[in-house]
């Protein structure tokens, strides 16, 4: 993965929101990157994640100082979601282009497919049930920020960190590594959310 689009992602979806957590999702002291257990496809066209990422940078300090502090995304994802054409002029998703955007890149023999198309359903469903709270931050947001200042809307980054960390958590076993490390995050992840090993 292109440097730059793994420093993205980690961002993305270290910044998910560990609302709902069960109670026993505790800090998971972590020794490796989760994502070295398992590699996860490139999803969406690193050319365009790049150019996202240089017109809407993300603080580093910010992210490396942890997920109390997470740098908003909102405005790169919807880059990503705007240059892809998942946004349809009217600004709202088209369903058919998430589809084919997230698994164009894969064989059809890929046995990430169905893991992907899972990930898009599953997303797109827990989006709609947000799009009124989605709509409310967008509303807050322009009541609150300086004219001139670009208000963009959080579906965008939930949906991009919703698949991606989807994807990872549904990793297909025999492409998951077997270290003691990842055997802890995997059995972590089995009630516990992605976003809780980014605490």
């Amino acid at each position: 993965m292109n440097p730059i689009v793994g420093k993205v992602f980690l961002v993305l979806c270290g910044s998910l929101l560990v609302a709902g957590a069960p109670n026993t999702c505790g800090k998971l002291d972590l020794k490796t990157d989760p994502f070295t257990c398992c590699t996860i496809p490139k999803l969406l066209d690193v050319t365009i994640v790049s150019s996202c990422f240089e017109k809407f940078p993300i603080d580093k300090d910010a992210a490396d100082k942890g997920a109390a502090s997470m740098p908003k995304t909102e405005c790169m994802s919807e880059c990503i979601l705007n240059s892809t054409g998942i946004y349809n002029r009217r600004g709202n998703v088209d369903e058919k282009k998430l589809n084919s955007v997230f698994t164009d890149s894969l064989p059809a023999n890929s046995p990430w497919m169905n893991v992907v198309r899972k990930a898009i359903k599953e997303c797109t469903a827990k989006a709609n049930k947000k799009d009124k709270e989605f709509q409310k931050d967008v509303a807050d947001q322009k009541k609150t920020t300086p004219k001139g200042t670009q208000v963009c809307n959080p579906e965008a980054s939930f949906l991009v960190d919703c698949i991606h960390t989807t994807v990872f958590s549904d990793c297909p076993i025999n492409l998951r590594s077997t270290s003691t490390e990842c055997d802890a995050i995997w059995n972590f992840l089995k009630n516990c959310p992605f976003s809780a090993l980014r605490q």
